[in-house]
């Protein structure tokens, strides 16, 4: 009888460990569908759109004046004239070149638009503080308050044609966790409190989302799971510059022998991020981490698998600014089907990358001072 109850005092000590202790939020009876494929996703989102017959919610960092950008203008003008409520919320300030009357013609079919950064009530320094402050970095789309969508993707060409990334779409129970993060910054915005759909169950994925708020620490939260990580911890990002506390976790992870490996692309759209992460390559490398260059078309992806219990995607950057300062979302996955699927897609982009060792990473001279010098910059990154 002893040892039965030392057996299971054990086995609840490995849960208490386990990631998948923080399954309090986590809810079943969902369907998931993801893509790397940014006009895959187009096509399917605006499947979605065209077929909404209550209401279309969105909170999205980057709306561009372009052919994607237009394409989700007309859907959403389409679906307002039809009397679907369609909701916008955008953080205007990363296109301040595409002018007010771009916007208008949706308010004026209907759309129900609102910005995180109202230019109208800035004057230039508090615009120049907004850029470099917190932003909101969610990419929220919610259909008839049962489907959800978030991810790496923007609605620029870019973004959609060129470059790689993952976008998931969710159905089911636990859309109306990422629709409450909407609902949350509409309230704050418009004023209006929303009533949250009820979905029904539609499959047997198990999943939880989670957002941050201005001057969050996620960093804390990415911490936590390196402790509690047995087996391996896989991390995709376009732009590796975290905090320093973060570096010594997964040197510490690393070092107790967690197979920890780091998915970063060869380039990314910003050149100075390369340098940043290259200088925080080598000390890593030396500390175990396995760092792997994915050499094909820029992947902006933003995913982590721990484990086998856990799987995440979502908005969130391994920077300061992602961790510390923005808006931000995602889904966490516990169901073993899921999980797998996020870990064969990281497997996947390692076997096509290059792996960096500590003595492939030169810097000297001026290369060594500037990589110093965006270090002390890194936080407004």
């Amino acid at each position: 009888m002893q040892k039965r109850k030392l057996i299971l005092l054990v086995l609840l000590f490995l849960y208490w460990l386990s990631p998948a202790q923080n399954r309090a939020n986590a809810v079943g009876g969902n369907a998931l569908w993801s893509t790397k494929n940014g006009e895959e996703f187009l096509d399917r989102m605006l499947q979605d759109v065209a077929a909404a017959r209550h209401s279309v919610e969105i909170e999205y960092y980057w709306f561009a004046k372009d052919r994607s950008g237009q394409r989700v203008k007309d859907a959403l003008m389409a679906k307002a004239r039809e009397g679907v409520k369609v909701r916008l919320i955008m953080d205007n300030l990363i296109t301040p070149t595409v002018t007010e009357s771009y916007y208008q013609e949706m308010k004026d079919a209907g759309v129900e638009l609102y910005y995180t950064h109202p230019f109208e009530k800035m004057g230039p320094l508090r615009a120049l503080g907004s850029i470099l402050g917190p932003r909101d970095h969610r990419k929220i789309i919610i259909i008839d308050g049962r489907i959800a969508y978030t991810g790496g993707m923007n609605f620029y060409d870019q973004a959609i044609y060129d470059w790689i990334d993952t976008q998931v779409r969710v159905e089911g129970p636990v859309a109306t966790q990422l629709w409450m993060l909407f609902a949350q910054s509409w309230e704050m915005l418009a004023g209006e409190t929303l009533e949250p759909a009820s979905p029904a169950p539609v499959g047997t994925v198990v999943a939880e989302a989670f957002g941050t708020e201005e001057k969050a620490r996620l960093d804390t939260t990415f911490i936590a799971l390196l402790k509690q990580a047995q087996e391996y911890f896989y991390l995709q990002t376009p732009y590796f510059a975290p905090p320093r506390e973060l570096i010594e976790a997964f040197k510490t992870c690393a070092a107790r022998g967690v197979d920890v490996r780091l998915v970063i692309p060869q380039k990314c759209d910003w050149g100075f991020m390369n340098e940043l992460t290259r200088e925080y390559a080598v000390e890593l490398l030396r500390a175990g981490v396995g760092i792997y260059v994915y050499v094909g078309a820029y992947d902006h992806s933003k995913l982590f698998v721990i484990d086998d219990e856990l799987a995440s995607c979502g908005t969130v950057n391994m920077d300061y600014r992602s961790l510390r300062t923005n808006r931000e979302d995602g889904f966490y996955f516990y169901d073993p089907e899921s999980v797998a699927h996020f870990k064969g897609l990281i497997d996947h982009v390692i076997g096509q990358s290059l792996p960096l060792s500590p003595d492939s990473q030169p810097s000297e001279g001026f290369r060594r001072g500037y990589r110093k010098f965006l270090k002390v910059l890194s936080p407004l990154f």
